[in-house]
């Protein structure tokens, strides 16, 4: 029965490989009846969703318990009005959340699965939702299996099953074989037929458990609930002295509790959570524009702190674009870059013909694309292109023998015809040659490299066994020649390199090439020490303190495997540098898991390696890598220059909540002031500081330390000498106003228009945490800081001149010399401040 089913799949399979695939108006069709290949997954956050996490803001019920005190005191319009910002600051912090959440949102389908499927008569990659039955897909070494299918063709194929079945071996599959939906390829490639997608395949019906995010929360973050935690008790207790004293001293229990409410409100700096989460995701939304992928946000945190990046040289330094341009064969040389000649001398055609038998038959990889492009281009109508051979055998590259051999049962005669291709020293290793040829070929690939080529030997042999032998040594190879191939350096790599250095970031190439090419790529690119080079053999041969010790000055390692990838960066961070590393195969996942920024290739990388990353390169290029680095020291300064601002600010208006109470004076600001500055204070600390850019010098600046607290002097000294200073001024401007015997409201209109004029003054001054005043006055602030200071003083003016908002305020009627006056101490008080910090400055 089981045989039955297979046979009609690959019947259909073969059916629908000969018509090209499914139509897409098929696939609509099925999409429209079968869904989406998508696991049950949690929808979208809801608009009352949003309100029930504001609803658990402490500020939220401060808000809340004043306006219920004013109700029951028979105060319903400052009761209503408290209520209407309550509803102002839940609608502010909801648009906040949203906008963060769409961004996330759109990451996650930026980074779900793709699959490549046969329609309309090509190879399209698609995403993995989109796949559906009867699909034609093709997978290779690295990929997630989109949907559950058959394998109705396959080569040396095995699949990782542990999500399933929780065993780590791969289990290998054959023609006919069942794969499914969410495995990983991990040796070969195949064809299959989807029979099953979304719910309907083996992992659906397990359930959608397994692909839920732990979201744990970075170590920003984790300081941030600490300290709120802390400021949290700090106010509780203030907010209880102050309650006692005010009883005790005004036999007013109910107006107490008013007071200490308002000074929760005055301290509490609610916004801190709120700012890393939409700093961090509008930040990694913003890296999805530059076609960087951010997988864990954690992976924004760590960018400024990189101080080692270990780049593969192929893809991401290089275009990826890769062609035979040298031959070397019977001791001539030909370039194929010279339009020299109409055709490839016979000479020459053996060592391309084996180098293309070393070769997959459906090439994906660049370098085997460039063999196959060489062969239809020189060998088309001639005796040397076999697209009828079958392969018997495929001897992989391996970290003992950097070859790969292919056995092809040609259709007449008997025996097998083998082709081998690898590094020349492995080439020659297994031709046996004698020292006089071992001399004269290392001189011969030598040359070659320096030209910056990558170099390939090609040997071929043939036995008349039934058999083949378990070992390539055990073949008699002859030698045939040498193959260079070419792949040119990205625009702008050697600049961004430069950018990477001056920033204190070391760049570290590792690639598989000869040591000579890969010495004249280092050279031309402008890294640091590029002559000195270390082989993956010498690492292998390394102990941990040599090791250790050798990649202090080394920049450039070759003829590099997978496995000595994750040497080097423990060696690395075992010397306490923070590591990026890129990686695009499947061997390459352990040691992108390893450090502290796994990058993967997205437009050349496997599934494996993407999943295995922080982050993904859509593009593959390195100047991304070094404009994600900018992004995430722009929004840690962004962060720091944020928390000086909300520090700063809170510190006056705390104190002008708290000292009257202890003098016994009249209360200066009431809870519906309190909750006016908020609304001023939360869209600037979330979205005016959120999208200011860069620092000219950012990229000049060294890396900061991974142990650096947050909060540390950079923050609270600037924070305590602005916030000091301000809470003198206006303790100045409210006891000179009750030494005149203004009354009750003029002390509290001319502190509040001060503080009101001051922030405006900080919002701008913050911007920059390690410029000067000088560069901060001439540096045009972002749309949003200009709007929201036009915004802070158009409020000003109608809560002082508009006679029924002024008298819900309980504010006296301004005169315009007390407006100069409370503008000349904003304006000295910020320029006193801003004097200090700069002398202060380490």
């Amino acid at each position: 029965m089981e045989e039955n089913s297979f046979n009609s799949e690959k019947k259909k399979g073969e059916e629908l490989i000969l018509s090209g695939g499914l139509s897409q108006t098929a696939v609509l069709k099925k999409q429209e009846l079968e869904g989406l290949n998508e696991l049950p997954a949690s929808a979208p956050k809801k608009i009352y969703s949003f309100i029930f996490d504001v609803l658990k803001e402490p500020m939220v019920y401060l808000l809340l318990g004043c306006g219920v005190i004013y109700f029951f005191l028979g105060d319903q319009q400052e009761a209503l009005m408290l209520l209407t910002f309550l509803f102002l600051i839940i609608g502010i912090t909801i648009f906040q959340e949203a906008k963060s959440s769409r961004a996330l949102e759109a990451l996650r389908d930026l980074s779900s699965p793709r699959a490549l499927v046969l329609r309309n008569g090509s190879k399209v990659r698609v995403a993995g939702k989109e796949v559906v039955t009867e699909d034609i897909i093709f997978f290779n070494e690295g990929d997630r299996i989109a949907a559950d299918a058959t394998v109705i063709s396959g080569s040396n194929l095995a699949i990782n099953e542990s999500l399933l079945t929780g065993e780590s071996l791969p289990v290998n599959k054959s023609i006919g074989a069942f794969l499914f939906a969410s495995t990983t390829v991990i040796r070969g490639q195949g064809v299959g037929i989807v029979t099953a997608i979304g719910a309907r395949t083996q992992v659906g019906q397990i359930g959608s458990s397994i692909q839920e995010d732990i979201i744990i929360p970075t170590r920003l973050e984790k300081q941030t609930n600490q300290l709120v935690k802390k400021l949290a008790w700090f106010a509780l207790f203030l907010c209880i002295l102050v309650i006692g004293v005010h009883s005790i001293i005004n036999h007013n229990i109910i107006e107490g509790i008013l007071i200490g409410l308002s000074l929760g409100m005055a301290i509490l700096p609610n916004e801190l959570p709120a700012i890393l989460t939409i700093f961090f995701a509008l930040g990694a939304w913003r890296l999805s524009k530059r076609k960087v992928l951010t997988r864990k946000i954690s992976a924004v945190e760590n960018l400024g702190s990189i101080t080692v990046l270990c780049v593969d040289k192929t893809g991401t330094l290089t275009l990826n674009q890769m062609a035979i341009q040298k031959i070397y064969s019977q001791d001539q040389f030909i370039d194929l870059s010279e339009a020299t000649f109409k055709s490839l001398p016979e000479e020459f055609h053996e060592t391309l013909e084996f180098g293309i038998l070393a070769s997959r038959k459906d090439p994906f990889d660049p370098m085997e694309l460039a063999f196959s492009t060489a062969g239809i281009k020189y060998l088309k109508g001639t005796e040397h292109l076999h697209h009828d051979w079958n392969l018997e055998k495929e001897y992989p590259l391996s970290p003992e023998l950097l070859t790969i051999t292919h056995a092809w049962k040609p259709n007449s005669g008997g025996g097998f015809i083998i082709g081998v291709k690898g590094a020349p020293e492995a080439i020659i290793d297994l031709c046996h040659m004698s020292k006089e040829q071992i001399d004269k070929s290392t001189k011969i690939a030598d040359e070659m490299a320096a030209l910056g080529l990558r170099i390939l030997g090609v040997a071929k042999s043939n036995i008349q066994t039934s058999e083949l032998p378990s070992k390539q040594h055990d073949f008699e190879f002859s030698f045939l020649g040498f193959i260079g191939i070419t792949d040119p350096i990205r625009s702008g790599v050697k600049e961004s390199i430069a950018e990477c250095q001056t920033a204190g970031i070391r760049v570290i190439m590792l690639t598989g090439d000869h040591p000579i090419t890969a010495i004249s790529i280092a050279t031309k690119i402008g890294l640091q020490n590029p002559t000195i080079v270390i082989t993956g053999s010498e690492i292998e041969k390394l102990s941990d303190p040599e090791l250790a010790e050798k990649i202090k000055m080394t920049a450039v390692y070759s003829r590099v495997m997978p496995s000595q990838k994750l040497r080097l960066v423990e060696a690395f961070k075992k010397s306490g540098e923070i590591v990026a590393m890129t990686g695009d195969g499947v061997n390459d996942a352990p040691a992108l898991k390893s450090a502290h920024v796994g990058i993967a290739m997205g437009a050349r990388g496997t599934d494996v390696a993407r999943e295995s990353s922080d982050i993904v390169l859509l593009d593959d290029d390195f100047s991304s890598i070094v404009e994600a680095i900018r992004t995430g020291r722009r929004i840690y300064a962004n962060i720091k220059n944020t928390l000086v601002y909300l520090f700063a600010i809170h510190i006056p208006i705390a104190g002008m909540a708290v000292l009257p109470v202890l003098l016994g004076l009249p209360l200066v600001l009431l809870p519906a002031h309190i909750a006016l500055l908020h609304l001023i204070i939360e869209p600037a600390s979330s979205i005016a500081f959120e999208i200011e850019p860069p620092s000219t010098d950012i990229m000049n600046q060294l890396p900061r330390s991974p142990d650096e607290a947050l909060f540390n002097s950079e923050i609270w000294k600037p924070s305590f000498i602005r916030g000091f200073f301000l809470l003198v001024a206006l303790v100045g401007v409210y006891f000179i106003s009750l030494w005149k015997n203004l009354g009750e409201s003029a002390p509290r209109t001319l502190v509040f228009t001060t503080l009101i004029l001051t922030n405006t003054f900080l919002i701008f001054l913050s911007r920059g945490s390690k410029i000067s005043l000088k560069t901060k006055l001439k540096n045009k602030p972002n749309p949003v800081v200009i709007g929201l200071s036009i915004a802070s003083l158009l409020m000003l003016v109608l809560v002082l001149y508009v006679p029924t908002i002024r008298n819900v305020f309980k504010f006296s009627n301004l005169q315009s010399v007390d407006l100069l006056i409370c503008l000349g101490v904003s304006t000295l008080t910020t320029l006193l401040s801003e004097l200090i910090i700069e002398l202060t400055k380490d």
